[in-house]
């Protein structure tokens, strides 16, 4: 079972009514909502004092406190045992997605980077190779990324490179970093990255981090407003084992000021590729 907490604060009523609601104190509300074999527990508090009185609400919370679905503008005191559910991993399903769904439309076969320090994706390697083969993994973690490259080179006869070295992003059409990106990294000018979030620090080229896609209808229905679907989806993927969402393919991904879908992506790395292959012709 999901739980989700919305809070509201209505607008202060003047007069009789007004004084009433502050009396009466703040209320607590739990609506049951059904989909698909999923049962959401959504917790509505109204706040007529102005603030969440977390003790007033805790009978209704229960032991789920720990991983409530909320929005990302509730913040709890850090001791209080509540704590707003977060997981990256539907959102790197999203990311890794969207990014085998453009290569698989491409023409030319793109130079690749995985940029993964912490190996969070090994398994994304040996996809990636099925389509393209020149291949770049940057990680800390080289062991599954080992592992899988051999599987790779044994089954499918496909090698990668893998490296520790942020330079050796240097030259790539295509980066993917199934994880927000927390260091400045070297990418070119015209390089596309995907990834999960807007990076903390500064990196080149065009960056997508925000993904479009269609949500199950019956899903939908029970998702509370003010969570985002892909917020909404990552639960139903982490906590509820919905792992059929992790199939989900991006309508388009966004940036800031950019967007495009996987087949637009696929046609600027072929001009890329194209543009690449005519230099290295030209110094012949």
């Amino acid at each position: 079972m999901l739980t989700a907490l919305s809070v509201k604060f209505p607008a202060r009523r003047r007069g009789l009514l007004g004084r009433v609601e502050r009396l009466r104190g703040d209320k607590v509300e739990v609506q049951l909502r059904r989909a698909n074999g999923v049962t959401l527990r959504h917790i509505i508090y109204t706040g007529y004092s102005g603030e969440v009185k977390l003790e007033k609400a805790d009978e209704a919370v229960g032991i789920r406190r720990d991983r409530l679905l909320c929005s990302e503008r509730l913040s709890f005191p850090p001791h209080s045992g509540y704590r707003r559910f977060r997981s990256d991993a539907f959102s790197r399903r999203l990311c890794t997605n969207f990014a085998l769904s453009a290569l698989a439309q491409c023409g030319a076969a793109p130079r690749v980077a995985i940029y993964d320090p912490d190996a969070c994706c090994a398994e994304l390697l040996p996809h990636v190779l099925e389509l393209c083969g020149d291949v770049t993994v940057v990680t800390d973690c080289s062991t599954p990324y080992f592992a899988a490259a051999g599987r790779a080179l044994e089954e499918q006869g496909a090698a990668a490179v893998i490296t520790r070295r942020r330079a050796d992003l240097c030259g790539r059409d295509l980066i993917i970093a199934p994880k927000i990106i927390r260091e400045a990294l070297p990418a070119e000018h015209e390089t596309v990255t995907l990834t999960t979030g807007r990076p903390l620090m500064p990196i080149g080229g065009r960056v997508l981090w925000r993904y479009r896609f269609q949500m199950p209808a019956d899903f939908a229905a029970i998702k509370p407003e003010e969570l985002s679907e892909e917020y909404f989806c990552s639960a139903l993927y982490t906590l509820e084992n919905r792992y059929e969402l992790g199939s989900l393919v991006p309508l388009a991904a966004y940036g800031d000021a950019l967007a495009c879908d996987a087949k637009t992506l696929a046609k600027w790395l072929d001009k890329r590729y194209q543009m690449a292959y005519n230099k290295q012709v030209s110094k012949l």
